[in-house]
């Protein structure tokens, strides 16, 4: 298995040649620099959570389609002892389970949110619906000017086209089970 950055720059360089776009027309549609994309797609850069999201949403595509290896016909998820992405200095880490599936349009992650995390989510692209299921702890998330809190056990569903933050304010670590289905666009 390779190392996160390198399936990221792999999967990068490969849907970017398959649309035949240039590094100029890649960083206009992402938002992201010419240079940064092009460390990325190099391996030589770990790009942060909120770079693949804008790479992600640029390119009207799932997040974990540039996180993933060769599809195979089984899989069985174990998560990772190291993270696969980190946000808000190390607070928020994001361990993918099973990538984008076209079948089935979802893609899954468990997040552990370390105490005092607050991150904010840039808005996905219309129709990508959100699901969260809190597996330990206190969950906050804030949609808009709306904050929900959330249980162990208890699960939200929202339309992820809206800024939205994860926010962990209690002293032990939250973890979180999410489920993202795009729509077909």
């Amino acid at each position: 298995m390779n190392a996160i950055h390198i399936r990221i720059g792999n999967n990068l360089h490969r849907i970017r040649k398959h649309r035949q776009l240039s590094l100029d027309k890649l960083a206009d549609l992402t938002k992201v620099s010419k240079g940064m994309l092009h460390q990325i797609e190099r391996g030589e850069t770990q790009p942060t959570v909120t770079t693949v999201w804008k790479i992600a949403t640029g390119l009207n595509i799932s997040f974990s389609s540039l996180l993933k290896e060769d599809d195979a016909v089984v899989s069985i998820a174990t998560r990772k002892e190291i993270p696969d992405l980190t946000e808000d200095n190390r607070n928020c880490r994001v361990y993918l389970l099973f990538p984008f599936d076209p079948q089935t349009r979802i893609e899954m992650f468990t997040i552990i949110l370390s105490p005092t995390c607050n991150y904010v989510s840039l808005p996905h692209n219309d129709g990508v619906q959100e699901y969260i299921t809190v597996t330990s702890g206190v969950f906050n998330l804030q949609i808009k000017d709306e904050i929900y809190a959330l249980q162990e056990g208890q699960a939200i569903r929202f339309a992820g086209n809206v800024e939205h933050r994860y926010i962990n304010n209690s002293d032990e670590d939250v973890t979180i089970q999410v489920v993202m289905y795009y729509a077909e666009s």
